[in-house]
């Protein structure tokens, strides 16, 4: 081992002494990344895929990707259907929610900038090419690993119950629901193929009796729904 030490050039050396301690940061973050997901749904909340040192949860929160000003976490009152597909839209681009330069990303770009560097310059090629050639290889780490943690974010939320996803649909009555939003009753809707319980409210002039059928026609501001009576011929959204 110090016979081969000592054979490297000083930049091999440098290359070593990058990609040694980066490894060892990229196993322990790997590691931890995987008791905390094998912990159950209680750590879910507080769980911090990208390596940032924020919760992703708070992210969703306070990330605001149509750059309106408005944290995208805080557009929960929808009044409408059309304001549903705005969401999936967001997801739909390949960038959209990826987070490139954080903890974990820098540690894979130098865990893979020094093998590589250290390769390339074992191989013979120039210092300068080896060190080119080794940045673009992390740079490509670094976008792979926050398009992975992307989609695990995702595959992670959609785990989790999103009330939009009531809208446009059809249920019964639980609990009376009082007429002109005087009050909340209950309903049980099916969403994300699962039967749930909600509070509801209507705006229609006369109550919503217990087990009448309903259609989910908005959101309050709190997520309670809006609800108005099934009326033959009206479809599912």
């Amino acid at each position: 081992m110090e016979a081969w030490l000592e054979s490297l050039t000083v930049l091999q050396r440098v290359m070593l002494f990058i990609a040694v301690p980066a490894t060892l940061l990229l196993l322990i973050q790997t590691v931890m990344l995987l008791i905390g997901l094998g912990s159950g749904e209680e750590d879910a909340d507080g769980a911090d895929l990208d390596g940032d040192g924020i919760p992703d949860s708070m992210e969703a929160e306070t990330v605001d990707l149509d750059g309106d000003g408005i944290p995208d976490g805080l557009h929960e009152g929808i009044h409408s259907d059309g304001d549903a597909g705005a969401d999936n839209d967001a997801h739909g681009s390949l960038l959209s929610g990826l987070h490139i330069f954080t903890i974990r990303g820098f540690i894979t770009f130098f865990t893979l900038f020094g093998w590589s560097g250290l390769l390339f310059l074992t191989l013979g090629l120039h210092w300068l090419l080896s060190l080119f050639l080794a940045v673009q290889i992390g740079i490509i780490g670094m976008v792979a690993v926050a398009v992975i943690l992307r989609e695990a974010m995702h595959l992670q939320s959609d785990g989790t119950l999103d009330v939009r996803n009531a809208l446009g649909k059809r249920g019964n009555v639980y609990l009376t629901v009082p007429a002109k939003g005087q009050g909340t009753g209950k309903v049980n809707v099916t969403v994300q193929e699962q039967l749930r319980e909600f509070e509801a409210v209507t705006r229609e002039t006369v109550p919503i009796p217990t087990g009448s059928e309903i259609v989910v026609v908005g959101l309050t501001e709190d997520g309670t729904l809006v609800v108005s009576p099934f009326l033959p011929g009206r479809e599912e959204v």
